[in-house]
């Protein structure tokens, strides 16, 4: 018998047993299962404190999936005639579970793409765009409904898919793809800690575009079910994982990480040119006293996101967030005038951000900083940070007497 053949022989009898009652009530449990895991998976994220857009977007996520267990249970119960089992009711259960996986395949990218920090998802018409291809697959759905064969052919024994089947599912997988792809396009401009997420999120998306594929070659196998747990789990264990070495408000590596970087940076060898870059918001405690603390965090987003921006444009570091309204710049300066530049540049940047949030009130930062150096204080970790704090305090100083000296 050809390879093929047996291939298709084994196929059909599998599909066979699949299709028995005993199977189908053993598909039930299943989703159950799986319906109840990532119900688990939405009531820790909802109780979250972290509540921003990208986790937002996975919450919406995880109800649809949720919705799409629940959906897989109806079509096996059309399917054993314990619902009456007519066109019209095999139809809407196979309509309703494809809908749901387009949703999924589009909150996928909406999910990745926030987490990413994407600039195009900040512009509505954007956001609109990207939804555009789940509408049109929605309203095929509703179209085809009065149009046998159109999305799939259910008066016989078992479907035969219709002409638009195939465009529909490549709409769908066309999220999945996009994400990979642009996650992997802006892995160079990624910090080094943003870089370690590009496998994670790279991979969330694949998942989906292997279920997919799978579970159309017999929706009778939960195997998009199984998929979805496992997913869910690898991204929720990889959330957590990052919540030790990034910042909750900031969304910027925190004190631990750079204890980390340094720590490596120094097994490395003699860090000649490594700068260390304190960054301090002057008169911070003052803004929460009169603007209220949401302002304050709001200032420090802000500089954060100003940091970034200028790593970004300027000059390749690392930041982090060290405490309370100060910040640590991790880079290697090869002179005076770049030190000098380098501070220069971070500056504008703040001010720029300042200026563009229109904010009631002025900003202004003190940057200190510290260089490496063999045979000296500097030569530790502990030792080079406390040196910038001190260049810090220093600065800070050196600005309160020119002020008084100015009101004077």
């Amino acid at each position: 018998m050809p390879f093929t053949e047996l291939i298709s022989s084994i196929w059909n009898e599998t599909a066979a047993v699949f299709s028995n009652a005993g199977y189908s009530f053993f598909k039930i449990e299943a989703h159950i299962v799986c319906a109840i895991v990532v119900v688990i998976l939405l009531n820790r994220q909802q109780n979250s404190s972290d509540q921003t857009e990208a986790r937002i977007v996975w919450s919406r996520l995880l109800f649809v999936q949720i919705l799409y267990c629940m959906a897989g249970i109806v079509r096996v119960l059309v399917d054993l005639s314990i619902i009456p089992k007519n066109y019209a009711s095999r139809y809407t259960a196979a309509a309703i579970t494809f809908g749901l996986f387009a949703a999924m395949c589009w909150l996928v990218f909406e999910y990745i793409e926030f987490y990413q920090r994407s600039e195009m998802m900040k512009s509505k018409r954007a956001r609109f765009l990207a939804a555009f291809p789940f509408v049109f697959n929605v309203i095929m759905l509703v179209v085809a409904g009065f149009f046998p064969g159109l999305f799939a052919d259910f008066s016989g024994r078992t479907y035969t898919r219709g002409v638009l089947y195939p465009v529909m599912m490549l709409i769908n997988f066309a999220y999945p793809v996009a994400a990979v792809i642009l996650s992997v396009r802006r892995r160079a401009r990624m910090t080094r800690y943003e870089r370690d997420t590009v496998p994670v999120m790279a991979t969330y998306p694949a998942f989906f575009m292997i279920a997919g594929p799978l579970q159309d070659l017999n929706w009778r196998i939960p195997f998009l079910c199984y998929i979805i747990v496992i997913s869910d789990i690898f991204v929720y264990m990889s959330y957590a994982d990052s919540l030790v070495s990034v910042d909750p408000l900031t969304k910027i590596p925190n004190k631990n990480a750079l204890m980390q970087r340094l720590s490596e940076r120094f097994k490395l060898g003699d860090p000649e040119t490594l700068h260390v870059f304190a960054v301090d918001v002057d008169s911070l405690g003052r803004i929460n006293g009169t603007y209220g603390r949401p302002e304050g965090d709001r200032v420090l987003v802000l500089i954060a996101e100003a940091l970034d921006k200028f790593r970004k444009n300027e000059h390749e570091c690392d930041i982090f967030r060290y405490y309370g309204d100060e910040f640590i710049l991790t880079a290697d300066i090869q002179t005076d005038e770049e030190r000098e530049l380098f501070t220069e540049h971070i500056r504008n940047y703040v001010s720029n951000a300042a200026m563009s949030a229109k904010l009631p009130f002025h900003i202004r930062i003190t940057i200190g900083c510290a260089k490496f150096k063999l045979y000296s204080k500097t030569e530790t970790i502990s030792g080079l940070i406390d040196e910038a704090e001190r260049s810090l305090y220093e600065s800070r100083e050196q600005n309160n007497f020119q002020d008084l000296w100015k009101s004077a």
